[in-house]
C-alpha cells in the first residue's frame, strides 16, 4: 500500500489514514504509481426488521443502476467529504464511481468488484493502481471512499430483531419511499453473506469500534432500497482523543437501464496482472 501523504495525515492520523485507503492512495500517491408525500410510498410493513431485510433481498435482484455517493469523516471537530457518483452492474458485481475527494481538486477514477479495488485520478491515461479489496483491514466497507451498493445490501441482512422502526414516508430523488431506522451487526451481516462479501464484513467487524451499526433505509414501493445511511467509528489515534465517526450515504436510482462497466486490462494496471480484461453490459 503506498505511504500516507502528509497532507493526508496531518490532523487525522496515521490510524485514520490506514483505515480509509483513499487517505493512503492519495491522488499524490496514485499517480507516483503511475421530505413527507401525501400518499404512501409503499405498504408499511407491521414487522419493519423483515421489511428491511426483504428489501435486502429484491434489490439483490436489480440488474444495474446509477448511484450517487457520500462518505464524511469528521474527527476533533473537523470533517471532511468525499462525493462520488457513478454505475453498477449487479449481475456481474461490478460497478464504476468518479469520486471527489478532500485532498485533490482532481477526481479519481474507481471501478469495484467483490474482491478488487481499482483506482487512478480522472481525465488522463495514468495507470490503473490494483488494491486487493479483501485484504484491507475494513474489508473495504468504506476503503473506496464510499460503501459499495452490494455491501449495503449485505449489510441489511444483518438488521437487530428488536431495533427497527417504521419512520415516516419521505421522498428519494422523486421516488416516494418509506423510511426505516434501526441498527445492524456486522458479524450478523456477514454470516448471511458469502465469501468474499463475507470476509469482508467480518473484517469490518474488527476494525471499527462497534459490531452494531446505526442505519437508515429507504425503501421504494416495488420494496427495493433506494437510499442506505450507515454509521461507523473506529479509536483515533493518539494525540487525538474519542473516534473517527463516519457517515455513507448510498442513492440507487435508475434501476435496470443499460450500463457499461469495464476493468482494466493488463497493460492499463500500474503493475501487470494476469487477470483478463472483462467488459459488461446490461442493455
Amino acid at each position: 500500500m503506498a505511504r500516507v501523504n502528509a497532507a493526508a495525515a496531518n490532523g487525522w492520523g496515521r490510524s485514520a489514514a490506514l483505515r480509509l485507503s483513499l487517505l493512503a492512495l492519495s491522488a499524490g500517491a496514485v499517480t507516483a504509481a503511475a421530505s413527507g408525500c401525501s400518499a404512501p410510498a409503499s405498504n408499511v410493513a407491521a414487522d419493519p426488521v423483515a421489511a428491511v431485510r426483504n428489501a435486502a433481498s429484491d434489490s439483490a435482484k436489480i440488474h444495474s443502476a446509477k448511484v450517487a455517493t457520500s462518505v464524511t469523516m469528521s474527527v476533533g471537530g473537523a470533517s471532511r467529504q468525499f462525493t462520488g457518483s457513478g454505475e453498477f452492474d449487479f449481475d456481474h458485481q461490478v460497478g464504476a464511481i468518479l469520486l471527489q475527494t478532500p485532498q485533490s481538486q482532481t477526481p479519481l477514477d474507481e471501478i469495484i468488484t467483490p474482491s478488487t479495488l481499482y483506482l487512478r485520478l480522472s481525465g488522463g491515461d495514468t495507470k490503473w493502481k490494483m488494491v486487493d479489496a479483501t485484504r484491507l483491514p475494513d474489508g473495504d466497507l468504506i476503503s473506496a471512499g464510499y460503501t459499495s451498493p452490494v455491501l449495503d445490501f449485505a449489510l441489511l441482512r444483518g438488521v437487530n430483531s428488536d431495533a427497527v422502526h417504521y419512520v415516516g414516508q419521505e421522498t428519494v430523488r422523486d421516488t416516494k419511499v418509506t423510511h426505516y431506522t434501526g441498527t445492524l451487526d456486522l458479524t450478523a451481516s456477514a454470516n448471511e453473506a458469502q465469501s468474499p462479501i463475507k470476509d469482508e464484513l467480518l473484517a469490518a467487524s474488527h476494525a471499527f469500534s462497534n459490531k452494531s451499526v446505526p442505519f437508515d433505509a429507504y425503501v421504494d414501493s416495488a420494496g427495493e432500497v433506494r437510499r442506505v445511511v450507515a454509521h461507523f467509528a473506529f479509536p483515533a489515534e493518539a494525540p487525538q482523543k474519542g473516534e473517527v465517526e463516519i457517515a455513507a450515504t448510498t442513492d440507487l436510482f435508475d434501476f435496470d437501464q443499460p450500463v457499461t462497466v469495464s476493468t482494466p486490462s493488463a497493460a492499463q494496471l500500474a503493475v501487470a496482472s494476469p487477470s483478463a480484461s472483462a467488459t459488461h453490459r446490461r442493455s
